[in-house]
C-alpha cells in the first residue's frame, strides 16, 4: 500500500511542477496584454525583452542623453525664466545657446540658396542657432544631444516615456543589448521627438505601438495634419486614438524638441551649412529623414503624437514666436498635443503638489482629469513586424 502511494506521488509531482509553470507563464502574458484582445493575430507582435534597468539613465538629469541645449534669443528672459523652471521641476538641467538675429548675420557666411532678400530673414536666424548647437555637438565631443527651443513643452511623465521610447527605438533596430551610459544607443542619427507632425514612408514594414496610453490626446484634441501620422493599415491594428507609436520617420516638421548622435550632427551640419539649404531648418532636416530634394539619407525616429510639444501662453499671439511676429489676435493658454502640461501645471509643480491636471478634464477614458505622476502605470509598447 506504501509502495502504491509512493508510486503515485513520483506521477503526482511533475504534473504539479508542470501545471504551476503553466499557470506562471499564462500569468505573465495575461499581465502583458491587459484586458485587450487584439483583433490580429499575436504571432505578429512582440514585446522587447530589454531589461528596465538598461534605462535608468534617463532619469538623469540629462534625461539620458550626454547633453541638453536649449535655444533663445538673450533678450527673451521671460522664455528662459519659464524653460529654466519647468525643466527644473520635471529633473532636468539645459544649456542655454543664444538665438541669432537677421542682422548678425553676412550673405557671404550663408549657403548656397540662402538669400536674405528672398527668404524670411528671421527663419534664416533660426537656421543659424540650430547650426551653432550641431556645431557644439560636435566640438564638444557628445555621443549624443537633446535640443530644445525656448517654448517647448513635455508631459510632467516625460522620464517614463522616455524609457518606453527608448525600448520601441531598440525594438525597430533591434538591439540585442544596450549600454546602460548609452540608454537610446548611438546608431542612428535623429530622433524628432518633439515637433508638429510626422509621416511614415509608406513601404515601411514595422512599428512600436503603445496602446492605451495615457498621456495621449484624443484625435479631437491633436494640432497635427491629418494626412500625417501613422500609416492607415497600422491604424487598422491599434486604435488610433488612444495609441502612440514610433517609427521610423519620411517626413517631420517643427523643432521644438529632437535629439541628434555625433555621427547625425556631422551630416546634418554638413547637408545644411557646407551644402546648399533652401528651406527653412525643419523642412530641409525633413529632406534628409526622406531622402529627398537630392539628399542622402539619414536615420529618423519619432514618436506619434510627438513627446515635446509647444506652449503659448494666454495673451496676445505677437510674443509667442520670434520668427514670425505682428499678429495682434489674442489666445487662450495652449500646451499642443500635451495632456499633463508641465507649463500649464508650473504653479502645482513648483509647490510640490501630489497630483496634476489634465488640460482635457475628464474627456478621454484612457487619461485621468487628476493624476499622481509617481503613481502613473504607463503601458508596455508593442513591436509589430
Amino acid at each position: 500500500m506504501i509502495s502504491q502511494l509512493a508510486h503515485n506521488t513520483h506521477k503526482i509531482i511533475p504534473i504539479a511542477i508542470a501545471v504551476f509553470l503553466v499557470y506562471v507563464l499564462l500569468s505573465f502574458i495575461i499581465r502583458d496584454t491587459g484586458n485587450t484582445v487584439w483583433p490580429h493575430k499575436l504571432l505578429r507582435f512582440s514585446q522587447s525583452g530589454i531589461r528596465d534597468g538598461d534605462f535608468d539613465h534617463i532619469s538623469n538629469t540629462t534625461l539620458g542623453f550626454e547633453h541638453i541645449y536649449a535655444i533663445g534669443l538673450k533678450e527673451r528672459t521671460d522664455k528662459r525664466d519659464f524653460l529654466t523652471v519647468s525643466a527644473s521641476v520635471t529633473g532636468f538641467e539645459v544649456d542655454w545657446v543664444d538665438g541669432v538675429r537677421p542682422q548678425e548675420l553676412q550673405q557671404k557666411a550663408l549657403p548656397n540658396g540662402y538669400n536674405l532678400s528672398t527668404i524670411e530673414p528671421n527663419a534664416v536666424g533660426c537656421w543659424r542657432a540650430h547650426m551653432n548647437v550641431l556645431n557644439s555637438v560636435i566640438a564638444n565631443s557628445y555621443s549624443t544631444a537633446l535640443v530644445l527651443e525656448d517654448d517647448a513643452d513635455w508631459d510632467v511623465n516625460i522620464k517614463t516615456q522616455l524609457r518606453e521610447f527608448a525600448r520601441g527605438l531598440h525594438s525597430l533596430k533591434g538591439t540585442k543589448k544596450v549600454s546602460k551610459q548609452a540608454p537610446y544607443g548611438t546608431d542612428w542619427d535623429l530622433l524628432w521627438i518633439g515637433g508638429c507632425s510626422s509621416k511614415a514612408d509608406k513601404n515601411e514594414t514595422q512599428f512600436y505601438a503603445i496602446p492605451e496610453d495615457p498621456t495621449v490626446p484624443s484625435l479631437e484634441r491633436r494640432d497635427a495634419d491629418a494626412s500625417f501620422g501613422p500609416l492607415d493599415s497600422w491604424k487598422e491594428v491599434f486604435p488610433e486614438d488612444s495609441t502612440r507609436f514610433i517609427y521610423r520617420a519620411q517626413e517631420a516638421c517643427c523643432t521644438y524638441g529632437y535629439a541628434v548622435t555625433a555621427r547625425g550632427a556631422k551630416k546634418i551640419l554638413t547637408a545644411l551649412a557646407i551644402d546648399h539649404i533652401e528651406a527653412p531648418v525643419d523642412n530641409a532636416m525633413s529632406e534628409l529623414c526622406g531622402g529627398t530634394g537630392g539628399r542622402e539619407r539619414i536615420e529618423c525616429f519619432v514618436p506619434f503624437p510627438n513627446l515635446i510639444g509647444t506652449y503659448r501662453p494666454a495673451g496676445p499671439a505677437f510674443k509667442d514666436s520670434d520668427i514670425v511676429s505682428g499678429d495682434q489676435t489674442v489666445h487662450e493658454e495652449q500646451a499642443y498635443n500635451l495632456i499633463y502640461s508641465t507649463r500649464r501645471n508650473i504653479h502645482r509643480l513648483v509647490s510640490g503638489a501630489e497630483t496634476v491636471l489634465s488640460q482635457w478634464g475628464e474627456e478621454s477614458p484612457w487619461s485621468p482629469g487628476e493624476v499622481n505622476p509617481k503613481e502613473l502605470v504607463y503601458p508596455r509598447g508593442y513591436h509589430f513586424h
